[in-house]
């Protein structure tokens, strides 16, 4: 964020700057091009549109306010700049992780018009598009719309697609105060970047909501979040992993309050927090809801007892119902699924072994089903696409149930193997 209260032609930062990209795409310009017209490198072009310069001069905010014709285009100070935001609000800390990965996934989504964040449940998809999403937003002239979307009922209940409820709530969003100069939500010219958050039960509803947001709105862009891919035949994927070692141990440090009695200890424990990490998967929830249990109870206890799956929740209630334990969050998976499927995890998490090959699924079955509806490969790769089996990052094809799936579903399960 830009250090000092720049005035480019009447407009205040820090926000300003960072428009500096919408107005040469608008103008139909290269960085490169903006470049030539204004006198300034194209790096230094660059590093101001990513906001990397902390204090611009005055003498490159003239040349670049010249060159794009900002004095014309200039509202009264401060309104173009400052993003507006509905819905829930980003987060006050800084995410964990690369810096690179989130820069990267900040450019994906003002390039595409729709992209898709997916991954297990607890791995941060949330955190880290709302996140993204106050980085971008200012390149949007109506700033952030977030729809929340975990509340609904499940389409494997309804029997329909929610896109009526969702187009809905976004309209919703998008009224807003007509003295602040901004588009009726009807208004093709809306530019504006549309959070649709926890969409992995409602793929019908979605996924049609998102088509006619984008044709609606042509400088409108979209960003999902979900447990499982929605398609592959609009916009971009991207998968979010768990956090590797150090960022995952930094996570569990970074929740424990300064004052917590486990907190003086772990910096002599950092071998405990980090095998902590590695029983709980790098799933930031999941070492969210470890980290809350440690201000009472020693890791070393913890450790020894797993942790259990009755360790690993929290009290509060800002977060979704089937966010607030690891158990609501298994059993939300376990919602989305068919008999078919419930009657082939069953037998697997009953299996002598931890690790288990598709010969194994075949030999637990009788053989491939005749009919594809029941066909257990495709049944497993539904399983694998909830993140409730995983594959072996040793061996592809070798698979193994996800850390307390078995716990849910009545099953003997263990951590510590």
């Amino acid at each position: 964020m830009i250090g000092r209260q720049t005035v480019l032609n009447g407009w205040t930062q820090p926000w300003d700057l960072r428009l500096i990209a919408e107005l040469r795409e608008r103008r139909g310009w290269t960085q490169e091009q903006l470049a030539e017209r204004s006198g300034l490198s194209v790096r230094t072009i660059r590093n101001l549109e990513l906001g990397r310069i902390q204090n611009p001069r005055q003498s490159s905010i003239d040349l670049l306010a010249d060159a794009l014709g900002m004095q014309g285009e200039r509202q009264a100070p401060g309104t173009l700049g400052r993003a507006r935001w509905r819905g829930p609000q980003p987060p006050s800390s800084p995410v964990v992780g690369n810096r690179s990965d989130h820069e990267l996934l900040a450019h994906t989504v003002r390039t595409n018009r729709l992209t898709t964040l997916f991954g297990p449940g607890g791995v941060g998809k949330t955190r880290l598009a709302l996140s993204v999403a106050a980085e971008v937003g200012p390149f949007f002239r109506h700033g952030v719309v977030v729809v929340e979307l975990g509340d609904l009922t499940p389409e494997v209940r309804t029997g329909g697609s929610q896109a009526a409820t969702v187009l809905h709530r976004v309209r919703q969003q998008l009224r807003w105060d007509p003295d602040s100069g901004a588009p009726r939500p009807a208004d093709p010219d809306t530019s504006a970047l549309v959070v649709l958050d926890n969409a992995e039960h409602i793929p019908d509803g979605v996924t049609a909501a998102a088509k006619e947001l984008l044709c609606a709105f042509p400088r409108t862009h979209v960003l999902v979040t979900t447990r499982r891919r929605l398609t592959e035949r609009m916009g971009v994927n991207r998968e979010i992993h768990p956090l590797s070692h150090e960022p995952a141990v930094e996570l569990v440090l970074r929740h424990l309050s300064s004052d917590a009695p486990a907190a003086a200890d772990l910096s002599k424990d950092v071998k405990l927090v980090t095998e902590l990490c590695r029983r709980l998967g790098g799933l930031p929830r999941y070492l969210e809801f470890a980290a809350e249990r440690m201000r009472a109870i020693p890791i070393r206890h913890l450790l020894m007892h797993g942790p259990g799956m009755e360790m690993l929740w929290s009290n509060d209630h800002a977060l979704l119902r089937h966010q607030r334990s690891v158990a609501d969050s298994i059993r939300w998976n376990l919602d989305l699924l068919t008999d078919e499927h419930r009657g082939l995890l069953t037998p697997i998490a009953a299996m002598p072994t931890r690790r288990f090959t598709l010969d194994h699924l075949v030999a637990l079955t009788g053989h491939p089903a005749s009919t594809a509806a029941a066909d257990p490969f495709t049944l497993l790769s539904d399983l694998l696409e909830l993140s409730l089996i995983l594959a072996d990052p040793d061996d592809r094809y070798r698979y193994y149930l996800a850390p307390y799936v078995a716990n849910v579903i009545g099953q003997p399960d263990s951590l510590t193997a």
